[in-house]
């Protein structure tokens, strides 16, 4: 198995299915109602569906960079400007997204994988192990905000 595929078997598992920590993306995302995707936790925190339209921004963007066409710079006042979109269509262009992207990393050439990203300074790799996490990261505050949601009285 070449590296790309690795990285690609490793997405696929935190988003889809056999994540090793716990339930994948996909598995919290079957248990959340379009009520507490849009319920901000506590005041000022973030809903399920704004943490899952930033990971859709962040699919596409690292999905449409390439030899011309640079990597976004981080912008946090922009991060989380985008309006939100309705939960279901959410749920339905991050599944398309999501499989795109783990297409693009499986069939990603492996003399690319130690290439520099554009705009940035670090390789092709790099960043397509950066998802990975980025994934994992944001999976796990869905699930806190999922049981913490689930804890309030009723």
């Amino acid at each position: 198995m070449n590296p790309s595929q690795r990285i690609a078997d490793s997405y696929r598992a935190a988003t889809i299915k056999a994540a090793w920590y716990g339930p994948s993306l996909a598995e919290l995302l079957r248990q959340v109602s379009p009520e507490f995707a849009v319920t901000p936790p506590i005041p000022g925190a973030h809903s399920i569906a704004a943490l899952l339209q930033h990971l859709l921004l962040w699919n596409e963007r690292i999905r449409n960079v390439s030899s011309t066409n640079p990597l976004p710079p981080w912008q946090p006042e922009k991060e989380w400007a985008e309006p939100p979109i309705a939960w279901n269509e959410l749920v339905a262009r991050w599944n398309q997204s999501r499989d795109l992207l783990e297409e693009r990393i499986r069939n990603f050439p492996m003399g690319d994988l130690s290439q520099q990203v554009l705009g940035r300074s670090y390789s092709c790799e790099t960043m397509f192990n950066g998802i990975v996490q980025h994934a994992i990261y944001h999976s796990g505050q869905i699930a806190m905000v999922l049981s913490m949601l689930r804890a309030r009285p009723l």
